[in-house]
Formats: structure tokens, C-alpha cells, sequence
């Protein structure tokens, strides 16, 4: 009797159509009243991920041959989380969860990088800043102990905002690149590579970038590429440099009236020159091979010589040799065994060498030796040139090739085994585009410089010792083990010193998938985890990062440190731009989450400014970046709709845009998902949710529905397609289950056949429950806060703490639903009532049309009575009839519309106005298809 009413009470809600309205909200205060009217993130008081803690779900719990098994690359402890470092975090979230459902006993590890030369930059700019000192003005000690309050400092905010994006982070396993455990892991790596002879030290041509005063790797130098005269702003220099022009100077050949022009984009270096080189076989020099010609500034002649390398096409064909500041030079001086002049120090001035300016800034000297040669006659023009300029990826300044003794590791041994890896399948690269780079690069590796001259970093477990004349360097784990071997070797009396540099970052980075587990220790860890299942990160870091971890992993461990990479793409604003501090369009994750008024924006830029983190200009263009982008502040969507919006777009694909709008259209999705739950709530409480013996058609329909998007859902995380699980999924809730069924239910409900609501109740309460668990890995707190209010209403809902402790739906469970037939011919229909949509879209319904469906078949006519609620529902149509063509009389006042041959539609209307634009609509329609037709 109490269900009877409650459908009645809902009946009249319908017909006076105010669902959702004051009349309805009376009605639905007994199973509504602990159910918030809207969606909105900030009422989940639940906190969710304390649950999932308290629960230990981030925990391994076996070590089963189907473990899944991952490594989150580790933030830096630079400053905070950005939007490229929460669609790594929700990818690999998405997949741990999917997995966890699955069965797979899960690992995903967490942990954070010392980044040596972007956190000592940071620090010197934060000091510098916030004190107005420098580094060198502390010391080495101090300066550390600074850089480890900060990590302190930025390691507690990193942590909240992983855990704000619901990252579900093994945090038992956490580590930190620069801990005791890690430094071990990295002197024993150094001290096996030594050992297996692939460790060297040499004096060679280094990417050396002055404003770090250290050498970086060949893959942190950035090749800016410009077509002609261009002003840069570099570090050091008040005003813009200029580069991409070419001067050609005269070098007069000894005894002879004659001149040797060469072209040079590098007029600073002259100092450096060492002789003039010709192509052996370019007929306009041939004579004066193995003269001398005067150089000019440096007063002295200088040899003319013969090399293969030099190209006959540039500039004028002959080039100056200044082996200390180019490679191609470097090689030329060795082969023909000329001397080496250093131009450039280390902070990028005039050395000795220079004379008169000695001392000077290499690009105000270069001004300078230009008009110097202009007064002596020897400049004879300069011109627009095009020029790729390297540039350090950290500092952005001007990157100068050195001759320094250092480190290295060879790695064309390694290399090929990285790529025998790929090449037999042992190691998959999704998405496989990124295969034929990763053969180019390791197939023209350059061996490894891992020495670094920072403060901030391991210490490289080098000592030296001096004989007579000579520097010998030992190897060894600690320092007793040195000064062991340095008296066995050399005596007592030598006195040994650690060299004073540190490890590149990415050596410590490439033996993290093993290191982290305990090795060199054969730890449970190691034995039960090792190898990793999955390394997920940007394309950006593929041989930064990637392609050493496998070479390290399978050199120091004889196993690949995992059998698949999956590489996503650089995110980028809604225009395409990659966000950037330099662009000013970078969007923290907490501000999309929580909302953030222009005040909190304009804060959090001039706390950053005052910190050191932002310079002066990166200050300006984010003010002017956040006026530009939100005018009115950033709406609050919540962690859901953030994560849905940065796994929208295809993650494989090199560029992903991310769009506000669409983040606050994922909001309102999760709203549709919380409203349909209302009224499944509204007309199902208090009824048995049992499977019945007859399924309504629409029911059956939908159930096919669900089946096929389990089934695409599971494919899609399979081939890491998170774009197209989040695609299959917001169709089927929002348009098959929101926009065609539930209205049909509506209709269903109405007619109070038992048979009817009982089919309906399964349908719709089955379709959420099973909708809740295949959405959580995307949006786990929002699918948890519903699934958990749903469960303590409807009993067939699972009984669990949270959705982590459900299994996930799989296809197997649902394939007897899946009717290809049935969906072919809702499909049509659907069809059908899009056209009356389309049709009745610009009247008004108070106008009361009536809409007669049309049909000479008798299975069609059938068909379509069958699902008339179906029609209905979709149509948002309340006078819709379905008759035979021939028991149809033709009737002048209405609108025949055509939709096939079999099948026409009769619209009325009792005001004539109405018919009127029915009918100019209608023959818009038809001419537009006549003319696409045409085309």
C-alpha cells in the first residue's frame, strides 16, 4: 500500500511535470532528506582518502605472478605539484585502482628527487632573494643545510597534493634520491660500472653552462633555432644579445697581397683560433695549403690546413680551427696536432688569452673584437644568418664546449642492449611511434659526462692521490677502502682527496626501479618486486630517464626494470601552448580542486616572487597569464572533474590541451550521475531489486548497453585508452542512460504495471550500481561518497568500506545482456527522435504538438508501440501515436515529415503558427540534405 502511494504521489508529479520542484521535494523528504540536493565536492565530509589509508588498500598484499607493480617518477623538491605532474599521478592512478578492482596485488611506489641542479638554482634565487646573499658567501655547509629545511618544507605540501588528487601511493615504500639508503644504492652502482670497465675519466670538449658553473649532459642542452639577427636575453647580460648574424673576416697571407676571408658566427672565440682549415680538394685554396696567414688579434701567423671535415659550402669555404669551443674543431686540432687555446672561463669571460680583454663578458667582447678588426680593415661585412644556439635547459644560458677532465660512462655496449630489448619484444613502448626515436638515439649514443660541479648532489666516489707529477684516481665504496689501496699502492705517506664533484641527477634517477626496492641488498623487496610492470611518464624524459634506467637496469641487475613504457604527451593550455612559468599559463591542481578567487591567484604569484621561485619577469607574464585566462578567479570542480579532464584527450598523443571549460563540464556530469540517482532513489526505495522473468524492451536495450561498455571500458584500460574508457562511459550515463532511458522509465512507472516497475527497478539500479564501480578508478571520491549513500538504501549494493574493496565489472559477467539486434533497431529509433527533436526544437511544448509515427510495417508499428515510453521519454513529446499508413486518413492541417520509405512522421499542432515554422524548419532540413547530397 505505502509503495502504491509512493508511485502515485510520483504519477502526479509527472503529469503536473514539476520532477525535481517543491511538490516533488515534499514528497521525497523521507528517502532524500540525508541526500544533498546538488553535486557538489565540498560536501563530501567524508574524508575519503584517510579511509583508504586507515584501510591499508595502497598496500601490497601478496606477491602473486600477476602483481602489478609501478614507480611514480619523482616530483622534484623544487617548489609544487603542476598540472603536467597530476596527469602523470591520475594515469597511473587510474591504472593502480583498475588493477587493485582486477584482483592484481598492487604496488605503486612513491618518492621524491633531489634534482640537483634545479633545487641548488632555486635555493641560490630563494636566498639571494629572501637574504640578499649568495652561496659562496654561507659555504658549502650551511648552503646544505639550507637546501634539507627546504625539502623539508616542500616535501609535506608535495605530499597533500598527491594526496588531494587521490594518488593511492604505497607510502610505506616512500624514498628520497638523496637519502643514506639511496646514496649507497648509487656508490655501489658507480663502483660496478668501474668495475665492468665502463667508467672512465678524460679530459674532452663538455656542455659547460656558466651561469650553473657546471657541465650538463648532451640532453639537457636546448637547441634554440633562429633565421637571422635576433636579440636573446641571457643571464648575466642587462640587455639582449644578438645573435644570427655571420662576419667575415680577412686573414692576410704571409709574404703575398693575397687573403684568406673566413665567415664566422663566433667573433669572441678569434682568440682561440689556431689555424685556417680548407677543404683538400676546394680548387680556390689548393695554393695555399700548409702557407701561414697573420692573425691579426692574436699577433701572431697561424698554419693553413687540409681536413675532410671542412664543408666547402659554408661561408666561404675555409674555417678558423678553435678546438677548445667546438667538437668538430676539437677533432681537427687532434688529428693534425695543434695546439688548444682557451677562450672562456668558467663563468663565461675572456681568459689570458684574450689580451686587453681579459676578464670581459664573452658577448660584450664580441662587440668589441668587431670593431676592432672594422678599424684595422679587416672586417669585411656581417650579415643576417640562420644559427642553432645551445642552451641550458636549466639555466637558459648560452651553453660553451670546454675542455675538462671528467666522468664518464660508455654506453654504447648498453645502448645495444636497450635496443636488442625492443627489438624481440621484451620491452613494449606504448604508444610504438616513440620506437623508431628510441633506435636513432641509442643508436647514436655519445658516452655519458656524470660529473657535475655542484654542491647539492652525491658526492662521486672518486679519490686522488699525487705521485711525483702524476694524479691517480682510485675507486672504492667508502674512504677507508681508498686510503686501503692508496698505501698498498703508493705508500703510507700519500695523503688522499675525494674529488669534489657530484653525481649528474639522472645517473641517481636511472637506478631507481631496483634501487628503491633494496638493492644492492637482496631484500624481499627486491626478490619479490623486481622487475617493475609499468614505468608511465612524459615522452620528454624517453632517454633523459627512460632509456637509462634499462640500460643501468640490465647492466647492473641482468633484468629489464620493466617490460612496458608508456609515454604521454606534454600538457598544454586549451591553445595548444605548453604550460610554462616563462608563458605565465600555469594551473595548479589545488586551485581547480578548491576554487581560487582572483585575490588567491594574485597571492600565490607575489608569494612566489617574494620566495625567489618566480623572477621578476615570470612574475609579470603570470599576472598578466591569470588575467587573461580567469578574469573571475577558477571555478571549483573538484578532484573528479580534474582528473576526468586530463585522461578526456588521448594521453598518448605529443601534445594534451586542457580546457577549464571542460573541467567544469565534467563537474555537471558527475551532477547528472548524483540526479539520476535521486529519482532511482525517488521511484525504487523501498522495492526488492530482483532479476525478473520478463524484461521490458528498453530494459533488455539498456542492459546491452551496459554489457558493451564493461566490455570497452576493460579494453580501453587494457590498451591504456583512457580517453576512450572516459568517452564509453559518459556516453552510456549521459546520453543512453540519462537522455533515452531513465526518461522512458518515467513513462514506465506511470502506467503502475507491476511487471513493468519490477523490470525497471533491476534495469536502473543494476545499470548504477554496476556504472559506480566501472567509473571509480577515474573518479574515486565522488563514485565512493554516492556508492556508499546508495548502499545503505538499496541492499543488493555491496557492503564494502569503499569501491577499492569491489570488484571490478568484467565482461565475462555480462555478455548474455549483449543483443546486437535489438541495439540495430534502437539505434533507428533513436535516430527517429533526434529528427523529432530536431523538428519540435523551436516551438514551444505549451503549444501542445501531437506527433504521429507513420509506418506500412507491421513489425515496425509493433515494434514502436511496444517502446512508446521509449519515444516519449527521448522525445520530450507527451502526444505521441503510432499508427499503420493505411489506417491513416491524409489530413491537410499538420506537417508530413519523411524519414525513410517505410516510415513518415504527421505533426499537429492547434495553433497554425506553429505548423507554419514546423514546416520552414523541416524544408530548411531537406534542402541542406539536398545540397550536402549535391556536394
Amino acid at each position: 500500500m505505502h509503495t502504491k502511494m509512493n508511485v502515485l504521489r510520483f504519477n502526479s508529479c509527472l503529469r503536473n511535470k514539476s520532477y525535481y520542484k517543491p511538490c516533488c521535494s515534499r514528497f521525497s523528504t523521507q528517502f532524500l532528506s540525508d541526500f544533498p540536493t546538488t553535486f557538489n565536492p565540498k560536501i563530501f565530509k567524508h574524508d575519503w582518502y584517510n579511509t583508504w589509508e586507515k584501510n591499508q588498500y595502497f598496500t601490497v598484499k601478496s606477491t602473486e605472478d600477476n602483481a602489478f607493480r609501478m614507480l611514480l617518477p619523482p616530483p622534484n623538491i623544487t617548489g609544487t605539484l603542476h598540472l603536467g605532474h597530476a596527469l602523470t599521478v591520475t594515469i597511473q592512478d587510474i591504472l593502480a585502482r583498475w588493477y587493485r578492482m582486477k584482483g592484481h596485488p598492487t604496488l605503486w611506489i612513491p618518492g621524491l628527487d633531489h634534482a640537483g641542479i634545479a633545487t641548488q638554482m632555486m635555493i641560490e634565487k630563494h636566498l639571494c632573494k629572501t637574504k640578499s646573499i649568495l652561496k659562496s658567501e654561507i659555504g658549502k655547509e650551511q648552503f646544505l643545510s639550507v637546501v634539507w629545511d627546504w625539502k623539508g618544507q616542500k616535501e609535506s605540501g608535495i605530499k597533500n597534493q598527491l594526496k588531494a588528487l587521490g594518488a593511492s601511493l604505497d607510502w610505506s615504500k616512500e624514498y628520497f634520491t638523496m637519502s643514506k639508503d639511496h646514496n649507497s644504492a648509487v656508490i655501489e652502482s658507480f663502483v660496478r660500472l668501474n668495475d665492468h670497465n665502463l667508467i672512465y675519466r678524460k679530459k674532452d670538449l663538455v656542455n659547460w653552462c656558466p651561469s650553473l658553473c657546471s657541465t650538463i649532459s648532451d640532453i639537457e642542452v636546448e637547441h634554440t633555432f633562429i633565421t637571422g639577427k635576433t636579440a636573446l636575453q641571457v643571464p648575466g647580460y642587462s640587455k639582449r644579445v644578438t645573435f644570427g648574424e655571420i662576419a667575415y673576416i680577412a686573414y692576410p697571407v704571409k709574404d703575398s697581397k693575397d687573403e684568406i676571408v673566413v665567415a664566422t658566427t663566433r667573433p669572441e672565440s678569434l682568440f682561440g683560433d689556431v689555424a685556417i682549415a680548407v677543404h683538400p680538394n676546394d680548387e680556390r685554396y689548393t695554393k695555399y695549403i700548409g702557407q701561414t696567414v697573420w692573425h691579426s688579434l692574436r699577433e701572431t701567423y697561424i698554419p693553413v690546413i687540409a681536413d675532410q671535415s671542412v664543408e666547402r659550402d659554408f661561408g666561404t669555404g675555409a674555417v678558423k680551427v678553435t678546438p677548445a669551443h667546438d667538437r668538430t674543431d676539437y677533432t681537427i686540432a687532434t688529428n693534425h696536432r695543434l695546439n688548444i687555446i682557451q677562450v672562456f672561463d668558467e663563468h663565461g669571460m675572456i681568459t689570458d688569452a684574450g689580451k686587453q680583454y681579459k676578464g670581459t663578458p664573452r658577448f660584450i667582447a664580441k662587440e668589441k673584437v668587431l670593431n676592432e678588426l672594422s678599424n684595422k680593415g679587416l672586417l669585411r661585412r656581417v650579415c643576417d644568418h640562420k644559427m642553432d644556439i645551445p642552451r641550458c635547459s636549466r639555466s637558459q644560458d648560452i651553453v660553451e664546449y670546454v675542455l675538462k677532465e671528467q666522468w664518464f660512462v660508455r654506453c654504447e655496449g648498453m645502448a645495444r642492449k636497450a635496443m636488442n630489448a625492443v627489438e624481440k619484444g621484451h620491452l613494449n613502448i606504448v604508444p610504438t611511434i616513440h620506437e623508431q626515436l628510441w633506435y636513432d638515439w641509442l643508436g647514436n649514443i655519445r658516452d655519458w659526462c656524470i660529473s657535475r660541479q655542484l654542491w647539492w648532489g652525491h658526492r662521486i666516489p672518486a679519490y686522488y692521490v699525487t705521485v711525483g707529477d702524476r694524479t691517480e684516481w682510485i675507486i672504492a665504496r667508502t674512504e677507508n677502502d681508498a686510503r686501503l689501496i692508496a698505501r698498498n699502492t703508493y705508500g703510507p705517506d700519500v695523503k688522499l682527496h675525494q674529488d669534489q664533484d657530484v653525481l649528474d641527477t639522472w645517473f641517481s634517477s636511472a637506478i631507481l626501479p631496483f634501487a628503491v626496492l633494496g638493492w644492492p641488498k637482496q631484500t624481499e623487496d627486491l626478490k619479490n618486486h623486481y622487475p617493475l610492470t609499468l614505468m608511465e611518464t612524459g615522452h620528454d624524459i624517453l632517454f633523459f630517464w627512460v632509456a637509462r634506467m634499462v640500460m643501468l637496469g640490465l647492466e647492473l641487475t641482468d633484468r629489464l626494470p620493466f617490460n612496458e613504457v608508456l609515454l604521454h604527451g606534454i600538457l598544454c593550455d586549451a591553445y595548444g601552448k605548453k604550460m610554462s612559468k616563462t608563458l605565465g599559463n600555469i594551473i595548479l591542481p589545488e586551485n581547480i580542486i578548491n576554487g581560487a578567487t582572483v585575490k588567491d591567484l594574485k597571492e600565490q604569484i607575489e608569494e612566489n616572487y617574494n620566495s625567489g621561485t618566480l623572477s621578476k619577469k615570470e612574475f609579470d607574464r603570470m599576472l598578466s597569464g591569470n588575467k587573461k585566462m580567469f578574469p573571475n578567479g577558477i571555478p571549483e570542480c573538484g578532484a573528479d572533474a580534474l582528473r576526468m579532464t586530463l585522461c578526456s584527450h588521448n594521453v598518448k598523443n605529443k601534445k594534451i590541451n586542457f580546457d577549464m571549460m571542460e573541467c567544469q563540464a565534467n563537474k555537471h556530469f558527475c551532477n547528472k550521475i548524483w540526479q539520476a540517482s535521486k529519482y532511482i532513489i525517488l521511484v525504487t526505495s523501498e522495492k526488492q531489486c530482483q532479476k525478473p522473468k520478463c524484461l521490458t524492451i528498453i530494459d533488455r536495450w539498456i542492459l546491452s548497453q551496459l554489457s558493451r561498455t564493461v566490455q570497452a571500458a576493460n579494453d580501453a584500460f587494457l590498451q591504456r585508452d583512457f580517453h576512450t574508457a572516459i568517452a564509453s562511459l559518459r556516453s552510456f550515463l549521459y546520453y543512453q542512460f540519462c537522455d533515452f532511458y531513465l526518461e522512458a522509465t518515467k513513462w514506465g512507472f506511470k502506467t503502475e504495471n507491476s511487471n513493468v516497475m519490477l523490470s525497471h527497478t533491476y534495469s536502473l539500479r543494476t545499470c548504477l550500481e554496476v556504472s559506480l564501480r566501472l567509473i571509480s578508478p577515474i573518479i574515486p571520491f565522488f563514485a565512493d561518497e554516492l556508492y556508499t549513500r546508495l548502499s545503505d538504501k538499496f541492499p543488493e549494493f555491496l557492503s564494502v568500506p569503499s569501491l577499492m574493496e569491489a570488484p571490478y565489472p568484467m565482461p565475462e559477467q555480462f555478455h548474455t545482456w549483449k543483443n546486437d539486434i535489438l541495439d540495430k533497431r534502437i539505434q533507428e529509433v533513436k535516430d527517429m527522435i533526434l529528427e523529432i527533436r530536431s523538428i519540435t526544437a523551436n516551438i514551444s511544448k505549451k503549444s501542445n504538438p501531437e506527433v504521429h509515427i507513420l509506418t506500412c510495417d507491421s513489425e515496425d508499428f509493433q515494434f514502436y508501440n511496444e517502446i512508446i515510453h521509449f519515444i516519449k521519454g527521448g522525445s520530450k513529446i507527451f502526444n505521441i501515436y503510432v499508427s499503420l499508413k493505411s489506417d491513416h486518413t491524409e489530413d491537410k492541417n499538420g506537417v508530413y515529415h519523411r524519414l525513410s520509405s517505410h516510415c513518415v512522421l504527421f505533426i499537429t499542432a492547434q495553433d497554425p503558427s506553429v505548423l507554419e515554422k514546423i514546416t520552414q524548419d523541416i524544408d530548411k532540413k531537406m534542402s541542406q540534405k539536398k545540397a550536402s547530397l549535391k556536394s
